[in-house]
C-alpha cells in the first residue's frame, strides 16, 4: 500500500509545504503512451521518481507488480495500432537513434519498469505480458541529476530522465526538458533542505521564501546563505 503522507507535507509534489514545486510540474499531452510498471517497493519511496514522471504525463498511467498474492494487470499492456517498446537496457536493446525511431510505426506505447536493478532484470526476464516486445535503450548522454539515491554506476539514469530522454528520442526534445528541469527543481530543493546545497541563488527555479525563513532566522536572511539544519524535504 502507499503510505499516508504527514500533514506537512503536500499531496501533489510529496515534498514539504513551503518547499512545493507543484507548479514546475508540466502537463504534457503527447502521443506517445507511457505505461509504468512499479515494483511495489518503490510505492512507499518519497525518492521515487516515477511517480512524478506520471503527474507530468496526461496520456501516461501507474501498474504495480511485485505485491504477494495480487498480478500485475495486463489489460490492455499492449494496444493495437501502437508500436509497444520496454524500455530496458538488455543486451540485445537497440538504441534510440534517429534512424531505428524512424523505422518504426507510430505512436508508440512505451512500457517502463520502475525499480531496483535486479527488480527490474527479474521482472523483464519472467513476466509473460513482456515477451515478444522489443528492448530499447536511450542514447548515451549528460550524468544523471539524481542526487537522492546511490546509482549502480555512472551510466545510471533514474526512471524520470530515462523516460524524458525516450521520450525526446521519440517525440518532443521539448517534453524532455521540461520533464528534466521539474526532476531539478525537485532534486535540488531537497538537497537544499538537508543542508547540502548551500547558498538559496544555486537552486533551480530558486527557493520560496517560506522555506527560506525555515532555514535562518530574520538576523541571516538577507544573506541567503544556508547553514542550518531543515528536517529532510
Amino acid at each position: 500500500m502507499r503510505r499516508v503522507l504527514s500533514a506537512h507535507r503536500c499531496p501533489g509534489c510529496e515534498i514539504r509545504r513551503p518547499l512545493c514545486f507543484c507548479s514546475w510540474i508540466p502537463k504534457l499531452e503527447l502521443q506517445t503512451r507511457v505505461i509504468i510498471l512499479m515494483h511495489t517497493g518503490e510505492e512507499v519511496l518519497p525518492s521515487n521518481t516515477a511517480r512524478l514522471a506520471a503527474r507530468g504525463l496526461v496520456n501516461s498511467e501507474i501498474r504495480i507488480n511485485g505485491r504477494k498474492g495480487d498480478r500485475l494487470s495486463t489489460e490492455g499492456l499492449v494496444q493495437e495500432g501502437r508500436q509497444s517498446l520496454l524500455l530496458y537496457p538488455s543486451r540485445h536493446a537497440r538504441e534510440l537513434t534517429p534512424e531505428y525511431v524512424a523505422s518504426l510505426q507510430q505512436p508508440f506505447n512505451l512500457i517502463v519498469p520502475d525499480g531496483k536493478w535486479r527488480q527490474t532484470q527479474k521482472f523483464a526476464r519472467r513476466e509473460p505480458a513482456l515477451a515478444g516486445i522489443p528492448h530499447v535503450k536511450v542514447p548515451e548522454g549528460a550524468p544523471s541529476e539524481y542526487r537522492l539515491r546511490l546509482q549502480p554506476n555512472d551510466q545510471s539514469l533514474c526512471t524520470l530522465e530515462a523516460i524524458a530522454r525516450a521520450l525526446g528520442a521519440l517525440e518532443s526534445r521539448d517534453a524532455q526538458v521540461q520533464l528534466e528541469t521539474v526532476l531539478k527543481v525537485m532534486v535540488e530543493r531537497t538537497l537544499w533542505a538537508r543542508g547540502m546545497l548551500p547558498a538559496r541563488h544555486c537552486v533551480t527555479g530558486g527557493i520560496p521564501d517560506e522555506a527560506y525563513s525555515l532555514r535562518c532566522p530574520p538576523s541571516q536572511r538577507a544573506s541567503k546563505s544556508a547553514t542550518q539544519d531543515l528536517p529532510d524535504a
